[in-house]
């Protein structure tokens, strides 16, 4: 057996086994629906990115595989992954769902403890339904020439970008599931008895190597994430979209409003996003799209306080934005991750209740 073979027996059986080891509990928990899900269409595709050049591709051994080394050449970079499902006769807009930082797609998709994700309810419900991987994250892939830069000495070592890796004890407590780690909120939604099936969601992050600053891409209106280029690209290649934002990604579909390309027919920003310092120019392009701002338990008295300056601007210049606190309406326990809460569903139809009336009754 020549070392290609052997190469990718290796790998197979590595795959084999860690897939053998990892998914049994999260297999036995799957409860399966009760209807047939039925489809018109189901796939994936990307969306944008950029060719950059490359020195090194970053491994010795391609000469030896190969008979060529492969050095130098084009490397494209920052594109997004989507995939979609549509339903045989939509009733609804097209609806993208983009994830936050240390996620991927996973976490619209069957919850950690095997229920039905939003994935599959929206698309029940009549939405041609769409989840987009942050350019830089998971099936989108990373930028890693960098790394090579300064593995070959091209670049120092300072110029590496950290990567940033999501510990159980962060994710508690920003996930809000409790006030530390093993304590649990009083009556909490999330089904922590399956909190190891999100740890597993969680990947490495690096932030760096995607925008100029973290800070800037969480603050300023203008950004020139790809993400947010390419969410914005795809929303007019669709001839029309709502975009959902959730966490670090919560401001995308406002920026993404700002590239003016067009076919965003509403936002969602879960967990805030808003901006306090919006020109006057920009106020006025997000005024002609509704916007809803929607944000779970355990924020304290005043969860409404992030979004109180934009949402007088909008107003003021005749928008429509929403901001609605769960427990403020009753429904109360849901954390950071309400997706995958216990009562998710019903969180979900909310979200289609505001559709319906704030962007397909303004639609007609």
């Amino acid at each position: 057996m020549n070392m290609l073979s052997l190469l990718r027996s290796a790998v197979l059986t590595t795959l084999m086994t860690a897939s053998a080891g990892a998914s049994g509990q999260a297999l036995s928990d799957l409860k399966p629906s009760l209807e047939p899900l039925v489809l018109q269409s189901q796939g994936s595709f990307f969306v944008g990115g950029r060719t950059v050049e490359t020195k090194t591709a970053g491994w010795s051994g391609m000469k030896d595989l190969f008979g060529e080394s492969f050095e130098a050449g084009k490397v494209l970079v920052d594109q997004m992954y989507v995939q979609f499902q549509t339903p045989p006769e939509p009733s609804h807009t097209p609806i993208v769902f983009v994830h936050g930082g240390l996620l991927s797609s996973k976490a619209w998709e069957t919850t950690p403890d095997g229920r039905m994700g939003w994935y599959e309810y929206f698309t029940r419900q009549g939405f041609p339904t769409y989840l987009a991987d942050q350019s830089g994250r998971a099936r989108s892939g990373f930028n890693g020439t960098v790394f090579n830069q300064v593995r070959n000495g091209s670049l120092p070592p300072s110029r590496q970008p950290p990567v940033f890796l999501g510990t159980s004890n962060m994710a508690w407590k920003l996930f809000r599931f409790g006030p530390e780690l093993g304590q649990t909120w009083p009556g909490l939604q999330f089904p922590t008895d399956h909190v190891d099936e999100v740890y597993k969601q969680i990947i490495p992050d690096m932030f760096e190597t995607q925008v100029p600053s973290l800070l800037d891409e969480l603050t300023s209106p203008e950004t020139n994430n790809a993400s947010v280029e390419n969410v914005a690209s795809l929303a007019q290649e669709l001839g029309g979209a709502i975009l959902v934002g959730h966490s670090q990604s919560a401001g995308f579909p406002t920026q993404a409003v700002l590239k003016k390309k067009g076919g965003i027919r509403g936002i969602i920003q879960l967990e805030t996003g808003c901006f306090a310092n919006l020109t006057e120019d920009q106020v006025k392009i997000l005024a002609t799209v509704p916007i809803l701002v929607m944000v779970g338990d355990y924020l304290g008295e005043h969860p409404e306080a992030p979004c109180v300056k934009e949402m007088e601007q909008i107003k003021a210049a005749g928008g429509d934005m929403t901001f609605i606190s769960l427990p403020a309406i009753g429904v109360k326990g849901n954390s950071h991750m309400f997706m995958q809460d216990k009562n998710n569903l019903k969180i979900a139809d909310i979200l289609v209740t505001w559709v319906s009336e704030h962007v397909e009754t303004k639609a007609r």
